[in-house]
């Protein structure tokens, strides 16, 4: 899938020495968008989004579709590691990250776990009928982290995933400057994909489980948020949280510390005291100006 590259993907793949068997051209329209598109066309039976820099240990598909065709799960994971693409490939240093969480429950592999867009494998027909009954649609919003709008549409749906051990999905960094660098667009297009879920989310006893995952989501990503970043985006996070939140249990909110200072003062002005305590500043961890941030957090839909 080529979405709009200034040097066609042609041309870098046959240079590489690669014949593929097809290549889709489209004007450049996103990551989001670019992936969809991919899903459209593909015809066989699993799916695995991979983009140009997205590195994979040799055995990760016939492991994942192995472990799908044994369980009959949805969807298929891995352990991760990481490298800097600073070097020729037979040179990269990959270091394992520690095990992700292992769980056979759908909802919670996709909120929770929420792992590298390259680590799941699907069933074709399960990501198809998760994009076709989506509750709500793709938005240009959603771009840098679309593996995220898949993953809360997906979490309504019941479903099954299936671990496979060993860290098969290497996660790629550059050492120059890149969109995925500016955590802010991010965790901008994050809060609006939570916002968008629970704006939609049916109501009902079967997206319960879901929409307590995304409600602890909100809080743990809003409990991280450096000092002085932005009160408007401090808010719409919190109000996540409040707005899907099932009941009155903090265990997924925080450790001992938090659990100790909750019962007395709350989840909320716990949380608060422990940002202001163990949380540095915005100013020291920035990627962009003041100005470009608040145009960015501009961008999300009015409140009504």
């Amino acid at each position: 899938m080529d979405d709009g590259s200034t040097e066609p993907a042609e041309v870098g793949i046959h240079r590489a020495g690669y014949k593929p068997e097809r290549i889709i051209r489209q004007q450049n329209q996103g990551l989001l968008f670019a992936r969809l598109a991919g899903l459209r066309a593909a015809t066989g039976k699993h799916v695995l989004f991979l983009d140009s820099d997205d590195l994979v240990s040799a055995e990760k598909l016939h492991l994942q579709v192995a472990a799908l065709e044994e369980s009959g799960a949805d969807v298929s994971y891995t352990d991760t590691a990481r490298t800097t693409l600073d070097r020729e490939l037979d040179a990269l240093v990959i270091e394992p990250d520690a095990p992700a969480e292992t769980t056979t429950d759908g909802a919670t592999f996709f909120i929770r776990v929420q792992p590298a867009p390259h680590s799941p494998v699907f069933r074709a027909d399960f990501l198809r009928k998760v994009v076709a009954e989506a509750c709500f649609p793709p938005d240009l919003l959603y771009n840098p982290v679309a593996e995220i709008w898949f993953y809360h549409n997906a979490a309504i749906h019941q479903s099954r995933a299936v671990k496979v051990p060993g860290p098969h999905t290497i996660i790629g960094s550059h050492p120059g400057a890149r969109l995925t660098n500016h955590w802010e667009r991010l965790g901008v297009a994050s809060l609006a994909v939570m916002e968008a879920f629970a704006r939609t989310c049916p109501r009902t006893p079967a997206t319960a489980r879901a929409r307590q995952l995304v409600a602890e989501k909100a809080f743990q990503a809003w409990r991280r948020l450096p000092r002085g970043f932005s009160r408007e985006f401090d808010r719409r996070e919190l109000e996540v949280w409040r707005s899907l939140k099932q009941n009155r249990d903090t265990a997924m909110l925080g450790g001992e510390s938090f659990q100790l200072l909750a019962r007395g003062l709350g989840p909320v002005a716990a949380a608060r005291l422990l940002r202001w305590w163990q949380n540095g500043r915005y100013e020291d961890c920035r990627t962009m100006r003041r100005d470009e941030l608040l145009r960015l957090i501009d961008l999300l839909p009015k409140q009504a």
